[in-house]
């Protein structure tokens, strides 16, 4: 047993220096950059921010791209999107909702089109804040003694016999903390509560929780982006979330119907 333990040590050594040689050769090659696409219109505002692809070495380097035409296509109207910044393009006016949007992208000879459709929106109807079941549970030392752990709950009410779809953001100013998507096919026509967050909260944090009403491509992007960034293992590559996209890009257009709400938070007693 010990002879075969010490051969085994051996080729474990020898394998392990092998390896260290290849990689001191290994070179990373840098795939072709591809367009990036990711485009909204929502009741108040169409926006399309357009960029490429970029380095693994350097991330943080985002090439935007200028100068590409952008028309907005719904009902009998055309909009052409004017660009704001590099890479950012918007316009501004009242979109209907149930109405379907076709997006034009014309980068050099690149056409890059999609469609979506705007449902009805579907507003909260109530959402509460209570005092965790919890709070009282945790050792001191644990949390901020200036915060408390709440509990928020949503409740919304779906439209019967149709296929529905939702996004739900909650934000506590700049920081998102929780996004999520669903569909009402386990509750369809109910009143339900949608949202359980728990968390811990000062009389200082607002949080605004959005209730977006998608239509079923971008529930599918959402989805698979989601099963996309929850990949692991050293040897994975994730899938590139499903798009809408027609053409040679990356991305997606989406349009959406919104309603939100802010809570806030009670003095600590």
């Amino acid at each position: 047993m010990k002879k075969s333990l010490s051969i085994l040590f051996v080729s474990l050594v020898a394998m392990f220096s092998s390896c260290t040689e290849v990689m001191e050769d290994f070179d990373l090659t840098t795939a072709e950059p591809k367009i990036v696409v990711d485009a909204s219109v929502s009741p108040q505002k169409a926006q399309v921010i357009l960029s490429k692809t970029t380095s693994y070495l350097n991330p943080n380097n985002v090439p935007y791209i200028s100068g590409a035409s952008i028309y907005l296509s719904f009902n009998d109207t055309q909009l052409a999107l004017n660009e704001d910044s590099a890479g950012y393009y918007s316009a501004t006016m009242n979109f209907p909702e149930e109405t379907t949007y076709e997006l034009n992208v014309l980068i050099g000879k690149e056409n890059i089109r999609a469609t979506s459709y705007m449902p009805k929106a579907i507003l909260w109807d109530s959402v509460t804040v209570q005092k965790s079941e919890f709070a009282d549970w945790i050792p001191a030392g644990l949390m901020d003694s200036t915060k408390t752990l709440y509990d928020v709950l949503g409740y919304m009410t779906d439209i019967k016999s149709v296929v529905n779809y939702y996004k739900v953001d909650i934000w506590n100013a700049d920081t998102l903390l929780s996004r999520s998507v669903t569909d009402d096919g386990y509750f369809d026509g109910q009143a339900i509560q949608l949202v359980t967050l728990m968390g811990a909260y000062s009389s200082t944090d607002t949080l605004r929780l959005y209730l977006s009403s998608i239509d079923k491509a971008a529930y599918e992007f959402y989805n698979t982006l989601a099963l996309s960034n929850s990949s692991s293992g050293m040897f994975s590559a994730p899938d590139n979330p499903k798009s809408n996209l027609e053409g040679d890009a990356l991305g997606r257009f989406y349009a959406y119907s919104i309603d939100s709400v802010y809570v806030t938070f009670p003095e600590k007693e």
